[in-house]
């Protein structure tokens, strides 16, 4: 009877091939679960230096992650009210930007296309817009069960961290390369965060002035959320970009359409080609390839969660990876080759 160490080099590849597709799928099946959970260890490792400087400080443990729980739900609350104040604002002002995009598309009467009788609700269907509205309404409620399962997983997680760490060292081994790369993946982590944060901050503040200067609307609004999209390489900054350009589009004409996507972009591959490899370290730089893949892959996963967690997840696939000599060569291939020259 032939072992796995025996079977040629085709069939090992097809089982571990078939293992990873079952494993992929048992984690897409349990993504109710496991979605906030990833984002509850996430928090709590971002979060940790700040736990222990409590504690050296002398707050008690349960005193330090019940503060550092608290601080994240206050900046959370603060930008849910602030999208929420700027969002109605917004939407008071729809029937002005009703009355500028009529006027914008009597442009089309000189080409021969008679927008006279034009009205947008005779191709709506009213009772599936109820039905839109209802299903966002539960999925409100469902994010809210979601977001309390992540604060208090977090706070625990906090708590439990110093016997976790300890339990680790124990049973894999002080020694072996798989705790080091699970020691390092913490700051590896934290390293990203800090760098993707900065780069954002770059890229919202650029989008919010640029956008104030040239005097669309609402641009602390879209410079926001270009910062939080940004988290999403590539992607998200393009489709922060949306609104911002229809607005300008309304107001300005297709000119201002055309300078608003123009300048975004360029922000854009500013921050991503030129700012961040710079600021980021050798292990946290990826393939270009692989960002964009990981980002359709863990969303294709995990959902919205996999989107925002695509590079993190990635890289401590690439730590566990180079743990071991038979797969440091596919770790080696997810990161920037050119970034080790």
């Amino acid at each position: 009877m032939k072992t796995a160490g025996n079977l040629p080099p085709p069939a090992r590849i097809a089982m571990i091939a078939a293992a990873v597709v079952i494993v992929l799928a048992g984690i897409r099946a349990a993504t109710p679960i496991l979605a906030p959970l990833l984002v509850a260890i996430f928090f709590a490792m971002i979060t940790a230096p700040l736990m222990k400087w409590l504690t050296r400080r002398g707050a008690p443990p349960v005193i330090a992650a019940a503060a550092v729980v608290a601080g994240l739900i206050g900046l959370f609350a603060a930008a849910v009210a602030f999208l929420g104040v700027a969002f109605a604002g917004f939407i008071r002002s729809l029937p002005q930007y009703r009355e500028s995009l009529l006027e914008q598309m009597t442009v089309l009467a000189d080409y021969g296309i008679d927008i006279g009788s034009f009205t947008i609700w005779d191709y709506i269907d009213q009772g599936f817009l109820i039905q839109q509205v209802a299903g966002i309404a539960r999925g409100v409620g469902n994010i809210a069960i979601d977001v309390f399962l992540i604060f208090v997983g977090m706070g625990f997680l906090l708590l439990e961290a110093p016997r976790l760490a300890g339990a680790l060292e124990r049973y894999i081994g002080a020694d072996t390369s798989l705790y080091r790369h699970l020691a390092q993946s913490g700051s590896f982590l934290i390293d990203y965060v800090l760098v993707r944060t900065k780069v954002n901050l770059i890229t919202g503040v650029g989008t919010g002035l640029f956008l104030a200067v040239l005097g669309v609307d609402f641009a602390v609004l879209w410079g926001f959320i270009a910062f939080i999209l940004s988290y999403v390489p590539y992607i998200g900054l393009v489709i922060a970009a949306i609104p911002p350009t229809l607005l300008a589009l309304i107001e300005f004409g297709p000119a201002g359409a055309a300078t608003v996507i123009v300048v975004i972009s360029l922000i854009d591959s500013a921050a991503e080609n030129l700012v961040l490899p710079r600021m980021a370290g050798r292990e946290l730089n990826l393939s270009p390839f692989v960002v964009l893949f990981s980002v359709v892959f863990w969303g294709f996963i995990l959902g919205a969660v996999g989107v925002f967690l695509a590079i993190p997840l990635t890289i401590a696939v690439k730590l566990f990876l180079e743990s071991w000599e038979e797969t440091r060569w596919m770790g080696e291939l997810i990161g920037n080759s050119s970034a080790e020259e």
